[in-house]
């Protein structure tokens, strides 16, 4: 019976991950992984932006760039939807095992973190659901204490470090654990998987691009690493205190566990993005080594998931599939938050050069307007100008028209804009824009297009 409760969470949790392609930073993904296919050649210049040309960015993930443009190109945006879904159903494995699978309450805590952490996973397969698998095993790897296993652990960052720059993530738990055992094969163990993870295009430079993201605000940038709400702030102190208070009356004392709660709570202080993994080292303290006697709920668990994935399957997978396989409603909700100027590039098709054009649709644009160059994009945030600002930031003063905005727009050599209608920069212009050097040459209820004139 446990073994069915298992197949049928692990099904749930396939269904309800199974969610249409929804990341606004899908096109330069699938670029970048259609250029070594065709090519052979990684994505290791700035091909596609015009604001700074030359600048060199150390971002690895270039082997999740080829998954995504395999998979687009064999199953479109269905395959890409069933490989996040079996991903995530593949994480609810790990996250079992790791607070003990023939505990009933391992499947709730896996739903609460699943929902409470829904910013993170809501726009389907992204490299950060890699990160968080990578997280979870080596989690798993460190409580089994399996000496092969172990040992495995440094091959596991060579793959990871290439598929997403959140690698360093699971560095953490292994290097707490070096602390806790204080002996010679653990830390030989963290010191080949650090090694490992210089294998990758751009070696020991790797981390200057983590040191930058740390650096930048991008909580004052990006939607999923603001910090959280009141309520959030409130929950995760109150459960990393009663995972602090486990530890501390629990003998021997673990500091690897007190290392755990202490740097996750903080981790998950400072962004929403960090959820998932204050969660679970929340659940892996809490739930380990504890026996609860539910076995009468063994009975009623069965059918009950067997219920919800009915309604689940009814209510969720024709929505997703419609969205993947319906080009209008791609269009439409593709961005996550915003639509896609899909109407705007098929009327206008003359589009052409360097476009300025909204953050959220700079992917898009790269993918499905290959001889334009976009002003900024879902790479670049973390990157910094002569003055070092991050182009968002110099981005965000255009689209407001502050500080000299248009002449920033002919140093740069800006040829077209593509920007939401209904804009500050589109209010300024559309009264009078022969009065800044630009044209109006399209409109509808989604974007404007206007050209520079001559």
């Amino acid at each position: 019976m446990k073994k069915i409760i298992v197949l049928l969470l692990l099904f749930l949790v396939f269904i309800i991950g199974f969610l249409p392609v929804r990341d606004p930073d899908f096109g330069w993904h699938y670029r970048c992984g259609e250029q070594f296919l065709t090519t052979g050649q990684l994505c290791l210049s700035n091909n596609f932006s015009y604001f700074l040309p030359d600048y060199k960015s150390f971002y690895t993930g270039h082997l999740y760039d080829i998954l995504l443009a395999l998979a687009y190109n064999q199953g479109g945006f269905q395959l890409i939807s069933i490989i996040a879904a079996a991903i995530l159903a593949l994480s609810a494995y790990l996250f079992l095992k790791l607070v003990n699978e023939n505990n009933i309450i391992g499947i709730f805590g896996f739903f609460i973190t699943f929902f409470l952490s829904n910013n993170v996973f809501y726009l389907g397969l992204r490299p950060q659901i890699l990160s968080y698998l990578l997280f979870l095993l080596v989690l798993l790897i460190l409580k089994r204490q399996n000496k092969k296993e172990f040992f495995m652990i440094p091959a596991l960052f060579i793959f990871c470090t290439n598929f997403h720059i959140g690698f360093f993530i699971g560095l953490v738990p292994l290097f707490f654990y070096v602390l806790h055992k204080r002996n010679l094969s653990s830390a030989v163990v963290f010191l080949l998987s650090l090694f490992s993870t210089l294998i990758n295009p751009f070696g020991i430079l790797v981390y200057k691009e983590i040191f930058n993201h740390a650096l930048s605000p991008l909580n004052l940038m990006i939607a999923e690493w603001v910090r959280p709400v009141f309520w959030q702030m409130i929950l995760i102190i109150c459960l990393g205190l009663s995972a602090l208070i486990k530890i501390l009356v629990t003998k021997p004392l673990s500091l690897f566990g007190l290392l755990l709660v202490l740097f996750f709570s903080l981790l998950g202080l400072l962004a929403q993005r960090n959820f998932p993994y204050f969660y679970a080292v929340f659940f892996y303290i809490i739930l380990r080594d504890v026996k609860f006697n539910l076995n009468h709920l063994h009975s009623l668990a069965a059918p009950l998931l067997a219920g919800i994935i009915i309604f689940v399957a009814i209510i969720g997978l024709p929505k997703t599939i419609e969205s993947n396989t319906s080009w209008q409603t791609h269009c439409d909700y593709g961005a996550g938050v915003s639509s896609y100027p899909c109407q705007a590039i098929q009327k206008y098709p003359q589009l052409s050069g360097n476009v300025f054009a909204n953050y959220e649709w700079g992917g898009f644009l790269i993918w499905k307007k290959p001889g334009i160059k976009v002003f900024v994009d879902g790479r670049m945030p973390a990157w910094k100008d002569e003055n070092d600002n991050s182009p968002y930031q110099v981005y965000l003063e255009i689209m407001q028209a502050k500080n000299n905005w248009n002449e920033k727009l002919k140093i740069i050599k800006t040829d077209y804009l593509l920007i939401a209608g209904g804009t500050f920069l589109d209010l300024k212009l559309q009264k009078d824009p022969k009065k800044y050097g630009w044209v109006e040459k399209y409109r509808d209820n989604i974007s404007v297009i206007y050209i520079k004139s001559h």
